[in-house]
C-alpha cells in the first residue's frame, strides 16, 4: 500500500495533457467541479492519480440549488489520463450515480444508488488522454428527490466511476497505474486544495472515503498523494417537466375548430386550468383518457364518420366524461392533481366533444387533441 502512495506522488509533476472538449447540449445544465475550462483545448496541466486499483473508484458530489426541481441525468464524463499525456491506453468502467449524499465527518453516506451501468450488461470504454463522454439519456437517472440533509439541509448527488479493468500494459495494483483518473491540480502543492464534501474515493477496506480527508496505511492522501478536484462532469435537465400540448387536430364546429388552451400547466399539489375556446351553443364534454393509441380495444385515431360526425376522429381512450358549460363561446375546465410524487411523469390525453345541433346528423364536433404530463 505505501508503494502505491509513493508512486502516486510522482503522477502530480509528470501529467500535462491534452483533453477532449465537452459540453451539454440544448438547455441541460453544465454540472462540473474541477478548475479546467469547459471545453479544453491543447496541453492542459493535470494530475493523474495512479494509486487507485481495479475495483477502487472515484466520485463527485454535486449540490442542487434549493429552487431546482429533480433533474434527470443525461450525461455524465470520466476522466481517463496517462502520465505525458500518452494516449490509447483504455479501460472499462462502471457508471455509479447516487442520490441523497451525506456525510459524517470523512465517510459519506452514499444515499440511493439510482444508477449502476453494470446492471445493464455494459460499461463504459475510457481511454487516455480525455475526458471521456457517456450519454446517458436512454435511462432515466432521476437525482434530486431525497430529502435534503445536513444544516444547512441541502441536495446533493453523485456521479461515479469504478475500474472494472485497467488495460495499462506494465500497471498493477502494488506499483500503481500509469494511466488512470486525474484531476484538475497541475502543480506540485504542499497544500492540499480539496474541497470537503466534494471529492470521493472508494479504497478498498474502507469503502467510500472524502477525498480532502482519507488516510491509507496512516498517511493522509491529501496533498501529496491526491490534489484538487476529479474532472468528473454531468449534464441533467428537469425530470418532470410539466407541460400541456395539442397533439392532433380537431375537425371544425360552425366556430371553426375547438381549441384547448391552458391557463396553468399540471403540477401536483395545484390545479390545472383549461380554457375550452370556439364553443358555438356554450355547451360540450371533455373526455379524458389514459391512451391515444386504443379506447376498448379499438385502436385510435378512430373516424367516427360512421356516428354522424363526418371528419371527425376520435383521439382518445375516453375514461372519463365531464360537463362543461361556459358563456361567450368559451368554457373552462378544471382539473385538481393531488400532491403526490407517484403521478410526476403520469400522462393523460383530452379532448372535447362541442355540442352543436346544425351542424351535422351527431349535432357535434371533436376539438383538438391534447396531451398532458404531470410534472413540477
Amino acid at each position: 500500500m505505501l508503494r502505491r502512495l509513493l508512486y502516486a506522488s510522482i503522477s502530480l509533476v509528470l501529467a500535462t495533457a491534452p483533453t477532449a472538449a465537452q459540453g451539454c447540449t440544448g438547455n441541460d445544465t453544465f454540472w462540473k467541479r474541477d478548475n479546467l475550462p469547459a471545453s479544453p483545448a491543447g496541453l492542459t496541466a493535470v494530475s493523474v492519480i495512479p494509486g487507485l486499483c481495479e475495483g477502487e473508484s472515484i466520485g463527485v458530489v454535486f449540490e442542487l440549488p434549493a429552487n431546482m426541481p429533480p433533474q434527470k441525468v443525461t450525461q455524465v464524463v470520466a476522466p481517463w489520463g496517462a502520465q505525458g499525456g500518452v494516449g490509447g491506453f483504455q479501460a472499462l468502467l462502471d457508471v455509479l450515480v447516487y442520490d441523497g449524499v451525506s456525510f459524517a465527518g470523512g465517510v459519506p453516506n452514499m444515499g440511493n444508488l439510482v444508477f449502476q451501468l453494470s446492471t445493464t450488461g455494459s460499461s463504459l470504454q475510457a481511454q487516455s488522454h480525455a475526458l471521456n463522454t457517456f450519454d446517458t439519456s436512454a435511462y432515466d437517472i432521476v437525482v434530486g428527490l431525497a430529502a435534503p440533509t445536513g444544516t444547512p439541509a441541502v441536495r446533493r448527488f453523485a456521479v461515479c466511476f469504478r475500474t472494472d479493468l485497467n488495460a495499462h500494459p506494465t500497471g498493477t495494483c502494488g506499483g500503481g497505474y500509469p494511466a488512470n483518473y486525474f484531476t484538475d491540480n497541475g502543480t506540485f502543492q504542499f497544500t492540499c486544495t480539496t474541497p470537503l464534501r466534494t471529492n470521493l474515493i472508494e479504497i478498498q477496506g474502507q469503502g467510500w472515503r472524502d477525498a480532502a480527508l482519507a488516510q491509507v496505511s496512516g498517511f493522509q492522501l491529501c496533498p501529496i498523494f491526491f490534489n484538487g478536484n476529479w474532472c468528473i462532469r454531468a449534464c441533467t435537465r428537469d425530470a418532470f417537466p410539466a407541460s400541456y400540448v395539442t397533439y392532433a387536430n380537431g375537425c371544425p364546429s360552425t366556430l371553426g375548430v375547438t381549441q384547448l388552451l391552458p391557463a396553468t400547466m399540471p403540477r401536483i399539489g395545484t390545479n390545472l386550468f383549461v380554457i375550452v375556446d370556439k364553443l358555438p351553443f356554450n355547451l360540450g364534454a371533455m373526455l379524458t383518457g389514459f391512451s391515444d393509441t386504443s379506447a376498448g380495444g379499438v385502436p385510435l385515431p378512430l373516424d367516427v364518420t360512421f356516428l354522424g360526425l363526418p371528419g371527425c376522429n376520435l383521439q382518445t381512450s375516453a375514461d372519463v366524461f365531464q360537463g362543461l358549460t361556459g358563456g361567450g363561446t368559451t368554457a373552462s375546465y378544471l382539473l385538481s392533481i393531488p400532491n403526490q410524487q407517484s403521478l410526476l411523469g403520469a400522462q393523460l390525453y383530452q379532448q372535447v366533444f362541442v355540442i352543436d345541433p346544425p351542424l351535422n346528423a351527431f349535432g357535434g364536433a371533436l376539438s383538438d387533441a391534447a396531451r398532458l404530463t404531470v410534472g413540477l
